[in-house]
């Protein structure tokens, strides 16, 4: 697991590691240079590049602290030059230290002054490093900074910024038209939420996190944000015994399906046993064909529109009894009767229940609802759009920011299914930064919500469970995409991709 910070918190983690660990800030600094020159001798090496020339541009900031002290670095080993603008009089103690340890070292070293200057000096290298601003900068960019960055942009360089590129705002996610654009982002201390929000992802490039010498607790105890990898999956999930049964892991009851949309009722129940539920009902009107004989299937009194009819109401409650999760929605179909019959089934079960609502299910709750704290949510921007009654524009930027305060808001646990997806309890989250366009597919969200509702029933608490299949559905789509393509990667690939993920995830124990 990792964790992601925003700006504010990376101060605290830098003032914790300064005053309660007493780490000097510019240990801080040389630890984040030596670590840098690390990966980028990696990057080096990786692309094949033999002797290359490196340009580092640096600002008057700290960041620009880290460039002086990275090229010390790399110095020894590459012919490097450095670039900077900004006022000598504004750098802190320890960057005007490495500042001045260049100019002793006979460095070459340029100041950029003004638009004609940077316009005459020789961008070209193979190598360029952006440390001109870092965390503290913004999308509001002004001055001769912008000219820097549009000749940065058009050299044909590999491209590495350091901590955050200049450009981006490492709260948002938002950027600058001319914003820096890596191939590689090397940072300190965590990932920033701006990394992974709105234009982050294709401005950083691959992400490194550089090692500063301090204790990692520190990142772990302030950040309110992880990402999963592939060593929690099975961190995560129970270790089956030798001796046990089907019951040992778990009973899921699905409320889904209708007469004209059998297919999504079917992908989630699928998904589910697929992904190692011991029991999966299925309680509907139709059963599609491809429905595996391994699921339970319940066939419901259906309603004049093909639906399932409110007098299916204590039928379905006897049927949920013994289960370990309940998932209502995929392909039901909505009218006032299916609110209706939604609403005062999560009444009249007990409290204990986790429960997942999905697809059409979420119309029956609204902006004032209270749920509570083991019912999980999970739409898409348009749907979260609907219930919050916000402009998807809106909620497609403040992704995070929302999810959260809506998580706390209704009382329950969201799922919002973006890039990344947010899962969140309206205190702490979880991101999934990874998936693939082909994903874009209808019945994906059905396989998902299997999934969560498998790993529920299999122990996992319901914010761990929906964040962990969250993870390996987005596994399943890339373990596709790479090997197959993204333009014929259907839900039913999906499931059919989940053997090889949990195969290879295996592996790695």
């Amino acid at each position: 697991m990792q964790f992601i910070l925003t700006p504010e918190e990376i101060r605290n983690a830098d003032s914790t590691a300064i005053t309660k660990f007493k780490i000097p800030s510019e240990i801080l600094m040389e630890n984040a240079a030596r670590s840098s020159s690390e990966y980028i001798k990696e990057i080096i090496e990786s692309n094949n590049l033999y002797n290359p020339t490196v340009l580092i541009l640096c600002g008057s900031g700290n960041n620009g602290g880290d460039g002086f002290a990275l090229a010390r670095h790399l110095s020894r080993a590459y012919n490097v030059r450095v670039a900077w603008y900004g006022e000598e009089t504004k750098m802190s103690w320890e960057t005007k230290q490495n500042f001045n340890i260049l100019k002793q070292m006979e460095f070459d070293i340029t100041k950029l002054e003004s638009e004609l200057n940077i316009n005459q000096y020789d961008f070209s290298s193979d190598i360029i490093v952006d440390a001109l601003i870092g965390v503290g900068g913004s999308e509001n960019l002004r001055g001769i900074v912008v000219n820097i960055l549009q000749q940065a942009n058009k050299q044909k360089s590999i491209k590495i910024a350091i901590d955050v590129p200049t450009g981006l705002n490492s709260l948002n996610g938002f950027s600058a038209a001319d914003a820096f654009i890596a191939d590689y982002t090397i940072t300190m201390f965590a990932i920033k939420t701006g990394m992974l929000l709105n234009n982050g992802l294709s401005l950083c490039g691959e992400i490194k996190v550089a090692y500063l010498g301090a204790p990692d607790s520190i990142v772990s105890q302030i950040s309110k944000i992880a990402y999963l990898e592939d060593e929690d999956v099975f961190s995560l999930l129970p270790q089956r015994n030798r001796l046990s049964s089907k019951f040992d892991y778990g009973r899921v009851v699905i409320l889904a399906g209708s007469t004209k949309m059998p297919g999504a009722a079917t992908l989630s129940a699928n998904a589910a046993i697929r992904s190692g539920a011991g029991l999966v009902y299925l309680l509907s009107t139709e059963f599609h064909s491809a429905l595996l004989p391994e699921v339970i299937p319940t066939k419901l009194e259906s309603d004049k529109e093909g639906f399932i009819s409110y007098s299916a109401k204590n039928e379905i409650l006897k049927s949920i009894e013994k289960a370990n999760v309940l998932a209502i929605g995929p392909g039901l179909g909505f009218n006032d009767d299916i609110a209706k019959l939604i609403n005062e089934i999560i009444n009249e079960v007990p409290d204990e229940l986790p429960i997942i609502l999905d697809a059409d299910a979420i119309k029956s709750i609204t902006s004032s609802s209270k749920l509570r704290k083991n019912i999980l949510i999970t739409p898409h921007i348009g749907e979260f759009s609907n219930l919050t009654n916000l402009h998807r524009d809106e909620v497609s930027k403040y992704v995070n920011k929302l999810a959260v305060a809506w998580a706390e808001k209704l009382n329950c646990l969201i799922l919002l299914k973006h890039v990344p997806s947010v899962i969140t309890d309206g205190d702490f989250a979880y991101w999934n930064i990874y998936g693939n366009p082909g994903m874009a597919t209808a019945g994906s969200g059905d396989v998902l919500t299997g999934i969560i509702a498998s790993f529920i029933a299999q122990g996992l608490n319901p914010i761990e469970a929906a964040s962990l299949a969250s993870f390996v559905h987005s596994k399943a789509g890339d373990y596709y995409s790479e090997n197959y393509s993204q333009e014929t990667l259907t839900a039913s690939k999906l499931i059919e991709s989940l053997d090889y993920v949990f195969y290879n995830l295996k592996l790695l124990l």
